[in-house]
């Protein structure tokens, strides 16, 4: 214990300190007034700075240009509008449409080891590039198409771009492929666990697996379970060659300040990259069979799925299939109450507030190369299994009657708003140019996809939607009550 004469002294000693802190304080805060740095700080706002320039860049706009090289890759740049990083993106048209049934997980293997390349670099090489360039790379993909993007500041430009010509074109070593089939059994076994906590995980995979069967876009995206130890590097190397064909392929750059220039990066970048038969690297086309897929899982709730199938990419219908999509929208409990949510969509207006056992509703609305895929789905308690497939019905049917002008004009807003939205970063935006492209050739601009948006009637939403819900559904049941929901003879009966 300390005496109080020995707290007094401390007390004192501490207050003192504090109101009086020494020559070391006092050097330490004391600021050089030669500095510039003090001059700035010091000096009145309105009062000019002498000596001063500012640097002045005037934003410009964005300009578009594509060269197609001899070997047959396209490359496609948007010009720099304001000073800012380079974004360099390799987008293929290849997805897991395009894996077989002894090729399924290919995608997933690439991914979890996309930074193992061997030919100019290797993995630790390539992620301290990244980490000092003070950008990123990193690799998606989807039914049909791959994306590896990358960022950094221009000085990286050159090297960045050659790391990510080698993670998408090179074959991968044995090495990577056994690397790749632990991390994807890893991935399986993660999502397996992860499924436990959310029943309905893995409704959009079910969707289309049950619309498509297993084939085409119906592969599962983390691919077949049962194929993870079939992946090998011969596996890796045939499923490239097999796919990944310069005519499938789009280099993308944005900020760049001279298309040409980009252009013989390109070239020397690909090397000695020859053309190919193209035709003997076609696809398989998709094909819509519908049917009924039924899932018991251990949750009290019941979640329920109709879809049909929608419009390709290049149909005429596709932009009402948007702004069907955009009509009926999303919502859920926690987000029906709260101001400025559900943007009155149909999920919200006619669903969640008119029916309290609905929890949550949604579309699903899916644009392929060659086919396409529009739904509903709404969740809510086991108990209530029968009344949930007849509001969901109720709602589908109800796209046949007349769409008020407010309504019309209301979805097509928030559409265009969307579609807008995702092309304010530079990142995103030469993402989108590139899909846009892959899927229209480069005829068709965001604003004349917008005007295309607005020539949308509600004739048109109604032809559309009666002639969809006379074809064969999907149906997706899942949860404990699966029993009580109306067949898929039932539903079409319904319906028509």
């Amino acid at each position: 214990m300390f005496s109080k004469s020995v707290l007094s002294k401390a007390f004192h000693a501490r207050r003192t300190f504090s109101s009086n802190p020494g020559i070391v304080h006092r050097v330490l805060n004391t600021f050089d007034r030669s500095t510039t740095a003090y001059g700035v700080v010091s000096h009145t706002p309105v009062d000019e700075l002498v000596g001063h320039e500012p640097i002045e860049v005037e934003k410009r706009d964005c300009e578009y240009q594509a060269t197609t090289l001899s070997n047959g890759f396209t490359v496609l740049t948007e010009s720099e509008d304001f000073p800012g990083p380079i974004h360099m993106g390799f987008l293929m048209n290849v997805g897991t449409r395009d894996e077989t049934a002894e090729t399924s997980g290919s995608l997933l293997a690439l991914k979890n080891v996309y930074l193992k390349t061997l030919k100019h670099t290797n993995e630790t090489v390539n992620y301290g590039m990244i980490q000092m360039s003070g950008g990123d790379m990193e690799m998606n993909y989807d039914q049909e198409t791959t994306y590896f993007r990358g960022n950094c500041i221009e000085y990286d430009a050159v090297d960045m771009f050659q790391m990510l010509v080698d993670v998408a074109l090179e074959p991968r070593s044995v090495l990577a492929a056994n690397v790749a089939k632990s991390k994807n059994r890893k991935t399986h076994e993660l999502a397996q666990h992860l499924a436990k906590f959310d029943p309905f995980a893995y409704n959009q995979e079910l969707l289309l697996r049950t619309a498509y069967g297993y084939n085409t876009l119906g592969m599962p995206h983390f691919g077949l379970e049962g194929n993870v130890e079939g992946i090998d590097a011969r596996v890796l190397q045939k499923f490239i060659l097999d796919n990944v064909t310069p005519r499938k392929c789009l280099i993308l750059g944005s900020g760049v300040k001279n298309h040409s220039e980009f252009v013989n990066l390109a070239k020397e970048m690909l090397g000695e990259f020859l053309p190919v038969p193209e035709h003997q690297y076609q696809r398989h086309q998709s094909q819509y069979i519908g049917g009924e897929f039924r899932n018991w899982t251990e949750t009290p709730n019941t979640s329920i799925t109709v879809a049909f199938e929608g419009a390709d990419w290049s149909s005429s219908d596709q932009p009402a299939f948007q702004v069907i999509a955009s009509l009926l929208g999303s919502t859920d409990a926690l987000s029906r109450g709260r101001a400025g949510t559900g943007r009155l969509a149909r999920t919200v207006t006619n669903l969640a507030r008119e029916h309290s056992f609905v929890d949550s509703a949604h579309v699903t609305n899916a644009h392929f190369s060659d086919s396409g895929i529009l739904g509903l789905t709404v969740e809510g308690p086991g108990s209530h299994s029968q009344e949930i497939m007849e509001v969901l019905l109720e709602e589908l049917s109800s796209l046949k009657d007349k769409v008020s002008d407010e309504e019309l004009i209301r979805a097509k807003n928030r559409l265009k708003m969307n579609i807008l939205t995702d092309l304010e970063s530079r990142g995103d935006r030469l993402e989108e140019i590139g899909r846009n492209y892959l899927a229209f050739g480069g005829q068709l601009t965001f604003h004349q996809y917008c005007d295309r948006v607005d020539e949308v009637t509600s004739a048109q939403i109604n032809e559309v939607a009666a002639r969809f819900l006379a074809t064969k559904p999907t149906i997706l049941v899942q949860g404990s009550s699966i029993n009580v929901v109306p067949t898929i003879t039932d539903v079409q009966r319904q319906l028509n």
